[in-house]
């Protein structure tokens, strides 16, 4: 979802030999991030949140009083948690990482507690669930069809594009409309999701693909998705350093960011 945490380019500048990344399951990587996933200062989770922030306003404007919506890939629920904030919605907050899982459940529950009855979801279900293995498992996915968006945030870079798209037409009812962000191909093509593991110091990468903006609308249309909002893309620009930290700056002119929001015809 997010590009790796690390410093080789200056080790090696320094004498010491860069560690060869360690490349794991998708899961299992994300399992061993979770605990650290919310701090270690990951540039792309930071612009990801800034760009939802203009976004999300978009999705809410078209959907119906108190919503259907499932979150595909919630994570440690950095997005989750504004959608806690709609009323009267019906939430399914789903990952396939246990770790992140938990982390998102704490996290959402104390900040439901703070919210008034009258501005809040009407209900919240965190489940695990694997999309690579949706044919095989599908009636476990039935409480979830016919949402009226789904939102999807920095995942798409670990699943095929065509899986995807077939996962979201069978949730979503006609009409509905899906959110998706994602790591540009540009930056894709240079770098991946992963983190340096504290213990061992060595680069952890799961499996990373680098769609492209017209590879998404393309398959997007194949399973009767139409663009309603964007594509939006977004080079790290020198004045984003403020909010990005340090470690956007050798991603400088690169786009990093695309943004889109679709509506199921079907």
């Amino acid at each position: 979802m997010e590009t790796e945490n690390g410093t080789s380019s200056d080790k090696h500048s320094q004498g010491e030999t860069p560690k060869q990344p360690i490349y794991k399951p998708t899961v299992e990587a994300y399992n061993q991030w979770a605990a650290t996933y919310d701090s270690d200062g990951n540039f792309l989770q930071i612009l990801d949140s800034l760009m939802m922030d203009k976004i999300i306003p978009y999705l809410f404007d078209v959907l119906p009083h108190a919503p259907k919506l499932i979150e595909l890939g919630c994570g440690t629920g950095r997005n989750t948690v504004r959608l806690q904030s709609v009323p009267g919605a019906r939430i399914w907050a789903l990952d396939n990482s246990h770790g992140m899982l938990e982390i998102a459940m704490g996290r959402c529950r104390s900040i439901r507690e703070s919210l008034p009855d009258p501005n809040k979801a009407e209900s919240l279900e965190f489940a695990s669930r694997d999309i690579l293995s949706f044919h095989e498992n599908e009636s476990t996915w039935d409480p979830m069809k016919n949402a009226d968006a789904i939102i999807s945030t920095l995942v798409l870079e670990h699943i095929p594009l065509d899986q995807f798209f077939m996962v979201c037409s069978k949730l979503l009812r006609p009409g509905g409309h899906l959110l998706c962000t994602n790591m540009h191909s540009d930056m894709g093509a240079i770098s991946q999701a992963g983190f340096v593991d504290p213990v061992t110091g060595s680069k952890v990468r799961p499996l990373s693909y680098a769609h492209t903006v017209q590879e998404l609308l393309t398959c997007a249309s194949t399973w009767d998705f139409t663009l309603l909002w964007g594509p939006v893309e977004r080079k790290v620009e020198t004045s984003d350093l403020v909010e990005l930290g340090d470690r956007g700056r050798k991603w400088v002119g690169i786009n990093a960011w695309f943004g889109v929001i679709l509506k199921r015809l079907g």
